[in-house]
């Protein structure tokens, strides 16, 4: 919707030049970018949901479209930002939330941020529960060289883009001040969120393990969903057609956000099958659920 630019792009859907479809009901995916990401680093990945979904992505400052303005620096304020523009574009249909990496943490204060969790499911990929984050780099000062050894060993487009002097002028800057913005990141209080939860994670990423996306479960008292994938921690480049049939999946999940609990954290129980049956899952992908 135009009144939620410059915030969120939409993807263009066949034959709806990126509006919703009619009917009610049809469920919309917004993606969160990754650091040194933007809108069109998933639109690969949206095309494999354009006839299941309407699609759009979060378009951070300081880049494509949006490069002369300032970079960001700190999520908490970036996600108060998107929040009132989120509010606008999801109308009254599902909303299923991808974040990839630093998107993840993105997207999941957004979440915190909105007062309608109906009809929400937040799906948080190659990150852990933001209480377990340790990037390297923690909140020390780095080279340019230590930022683009990093970008090498997790993968990813942007890794090819460093390699070009004059593309690496130009986006170690944005991938660096991203990188720091998520470094400094400590998630807000209270904690966590009404909706559903679905966890995606590469078995090969440096920057996740088991327990640290198990823990997303300390943060609703929805049910989690977790899948593990073959792949580093960009296994949602090596593998869309699984990531795109784990979202499907995850479209499938009634939702219906219960009102926050007497103790004031804001989780509360919504209604979503505890188990994820075997055969629907995707080929290539493990799911477990700790949910009931």
């Amino acid at each position: 919707m135009p009144d939620a630019l410059p915030w969120i792009r939409p993807y263009p859907s066949p034959g709806t030049s990126g509006r919703p479809a009619a009917g009610a009901g049809r469920w919309s995916v917004l993606f969160f970018p990754h650091s040194g990401g933007s809108a069109d680093s998933y639109r690969h990945l949206a095309s494999h949901l354009s006839g299941d979904a309407r699609t759009a992505c979060v378009q951070y400052p300081g880049r494509a479209e949006r490069h002369r303005e300032p970079l960001f620096t700190d999520l908490h304020r970036l996600a108060d930002d998107v929040a009132p523009a989120f509010a606008r574009w999801r109308g009254g249909d599902p909303v299923l939330i991808f974040g990839h990496s630093l998107g993840a943490a993105v997207a999941y204060e957004v979440v915190r941020r909105t007062a309608d969790q109906g009809r929400l499911v937040l799906a948080v990929s190659g990150h852990p529960a933001p209480s377990h984050l340790a990037l390297p780099f923690g909140r020390t000062t780095v080279s340019d060289e230590q930022v683009v050894h990093l970008v090498r060993e997790l993968g990813g487009i942007d890794a090819e883009l460093l390699d070009h002097p004059l593309l690496r002028q130009l986006f170690l800057p944005v991938i660096r001040a991203d990188l720091a913005a998520h470094a400094r990141y400590r998630p807000g209080t209270p904690p966590g969120v009404r909706c559903p939860i679905v966890a995606l994670m590469g078995d090969r990423d440096p920057l996740t393990n088991p327990g640290s996306v198990q823990a997303w479960q300390e943060l609703t008292r929805a049910p989690l969903r977790v899948h593990t994938l073959a792949g580093g921690h960009f296994f949602t480049n090596e593998r869309p057609e699984e990531v795109a049939g784990i979202l499907r999946l995850a479209m499938t999940f009634p939702t219906a956000a219960a009102p926050p609990s007497a103790e004031g954290s804001g989780a509360g129980a919504v209604g979503l099958p505890g188990r994820t049956p075997p055969h629907r899952c995707p080929p290539g992908a493990r799911a477990g659920s700790n949910g009931p």
